[in-house]
């Protein structure tokens, strides 16, 4: 039996598909696409593929078809469908040797119609392609002394409006981030924004060239250096209500939200998600945007805004106190009906005191946590996530409890944290009772190609020495394919230190599967990028240098003993 599906957000289809048994001979997979659905009008054009066999080059890395280069994968991002697109895909299993394939159109698969869109339901998803460890980088930019590209010139072009880099890194999310400005601009309404990070020039400048603006700015450390120039120039400009709010040292006002009201003083929509309004944010890192066009969960939103503001005295040197805490310490909203599913929304902090990441004796989870931790728990198929550092405890300790207890599940994600991988694949090789178990890169860190040999030249992994963030996304994925689907996003790191000190907001949506698979191919497209490089950095001179001529790639995905073996379970159940 072989089967095919197709996901996508709104910048990446992911292909995935399946055979029940290995294909004797088979070097890999052409894939092709085709506008519209299977039965519509045009022809199939085969995707492009830049890697070809053990002993090929492509030094100037020009795209070749899958039908001369397959793929040697049970899975596929088409990372060149146009955005709006609607598409279909064929899989076609190739035969032969490398320089003279044949194609078996007679074991071929197809999958239904996806379309690259933010549109959700009353939910609008972006996503950028902000990685910079990728060969189109590194031949988009002169590398500097080392041989990597240079980052200067990296931050050079991300902070122009226009720059053809800036664009093709941010992708959609400077659309979506800005989507609620200028809907207040054209129809009278008004914004409350709350957020930590803001320098990016067009952002700004939207925001200076705005009305019945309401913005609550963060410091971003004790001198506010980065945060500084454009406070002044806000102060300055009528029409905008700016609220410094300083937290101390060891706290963060981590929010990036802005609440829609109309003309009417009716909340509309808001705007969450992990992306500050910075160039890094929107070119640097990979990060996620998600308008919800939904007056309850605006409301909420604007509630605690007004609790944000009514914690911040004059002198802008914020209490955190008790009555801010008190009330983030129920849900902000509990199961508003989103189309078919079910939202809550958590803010922080929200536990009775301040305190550092690790919680006391007898001390009860953060109630945000609580419910997050519970909800993987009780994940029947899947746990996906991205995280920046969210510190100890956090999701990532739970995923790998969750995953203890149960060995069949799915799980998979990306950290920029190399301790918190490191920490869960320690918690799972040391399962009481058992054998250690193999671990094969279930989370991974983030990683970048560091030598020039084979297909590939040195990758830049980061926007200059001082950079931290590289994974900024803060989503959990729970059972994507479900009717009991669940996605978590917002600003909050996923840690106990970011309940207990930040300014937060923690969205949860339950049962919503458009939403979850936009999500889980964002998850899965930034894993499987890190994972690849990953395993080439622990590898070293025994890594991946091009197609294998031989059909032992597939040895792994049907050897019982490989964790591989299982993955299609999740994907193709039954």
């Amino acid at each position: 039996m072989a089967r095919a599906i197709a996901f996508a957000n709104n910048d990446v289809a992911e292909i995935i598909w399946h055979y029940s048994e290995k294909l004797p001979g088979c070097l890999g997979f052409a894939v092709y696409r085709k506008e519209g659905t299977p039965e519509g009008n045009g022809g199939w054009e085969a995707l492009p593929s830049w890697v070809g066999f053990q002993g090929q080059t492509n030094p100037s890395w020009k795209p070749h078809q899958t039908n001369e280069w397959p793929i040697q994968k049970f899975e596929w991002k088409d990372l060149s469908a146009k955005r709006g697109g609607s598409y279909c895909y064929r899989i076609v299993p190739a035969f032969g040797q490398p320089g003279d394939l044949s194609l078996d159109e007679t074991q071929a698969v197809t999958t239904g119609a996806i379309t690259l869109t933010p549109e959700r339901g009353v939910f609008r998803t972006y996503f950028n392609r902000g990685i910079l460890s990728t060969q189109f980088l590194a031949h988009q930019i002169p590398s500097g002394p080392s041989g990597v590209p240079d980052y200067k010139v990296l931050t050079n072009r991300i902070d122009q409006p226009g720059d053809p880099l800036r664009n093709a890194l941010a992708g959609e999310i400077i659309e979506g981030l800005e989507l609620l400005l200028k809907r207040s601009s054209q129809e009278g309404g008004s914004c409350y924004l709350a957020l930590y990070e803001l320098n990016d020039p067009e952002l700004i400048q939207l925001l200076l060239q705005g009305s019945n603006l309401h913005l609550i700015l963060s410091n971003t450390g004790p001198d506010d250096r980065e945060n500084q120039p454009v406070r002044q120039a806000l102060h300055e400009r009528d029409g905008i209500e700016m609220i410094d709010r300083f937290v101390p040292g060891g706290h963060i006002g981590h929010n990036k939200f802005c609440v829609y009201v109309d003309a009417g003083n009716t909340p509309r929509a808001v705007l969450l998600g992990s992306t500050n309004w910075t160039d890094t944010g929107l070119c640097a890192q990979s990060n996620n945007a998600l308008v919800a066009e939904d007056s309850s969960l605006a409301a909420t939103y604007l509630s605690y805004w007004k609790r944000l503001k009514e914690d911040t005295p004059a002198d802008g040197h914020a209490k955190q106190g008790a009555a801010l805490r008190n009330a983030n310490a129920l849900p902000g909203a509990q199961d508003v009906k989103v189309d078919e599913g079910l939202a809550t929304v958590w803010f922080a902090p929200n536990t009775p005191h301040a305190r550092s990441s690790h919680p006391g004796d007898n001390e009860a989870v953060p109630p945000d946590l609580d419910q997050v931790f519970e909800l993987m728990a009780n994940a029947k198929q899947a746990i996906l996530f991205l995280e920046f550092m969210p510190g100890r405890p956090s999701v990532i300790d739970k995923a790998a409890e969750v995953a203890q207890s149960n060995p069949k599940l799915f799980v998979r994600g990306a950290v920029t944290d190399q301790k918190a991988a490191a920490g869960y694949a320690t918690t799972l090789q040391h399962r009481v009772g058992e054998e250690p178990v193999v671990v094969q890169d279930e989370v991974v860190p983030v990683a970048a190609i560091s030598s020039q040999f084979a297909y590939w030249q040195k990758e830049l992994l980061k926007a200059g020495p001082d950079a931290h963030a590289i994974i900024h996304d803060k989503i959990v994925v729970i059972d994507p394919l479900s009717p009991n689907c669940i996605v978590v996003t917002g600003s909050h790191n996923h840690g106990y230190r970011a309940s207990y000190n930040n300014d937060e907001n923690l969205l949860i949506v339950r049962g919503h599967q458009a939403l979850a698979q936009a999500y889980a191919v964002h998850v899965m497209d930034i894993y499987d990028h890190y994972r690849f490089r990953h395993v080439m950095e622990e590898q070293g001179d025994k890594a991946f240098s091009g197609l294998d001529p031989t059909d032992h790639w597939q040895d792994k995905y049907y050897d019982p003993s490989k964790p591989a073996s299982g993955d299609a379970g999740v994907w193709f159940p039954g």
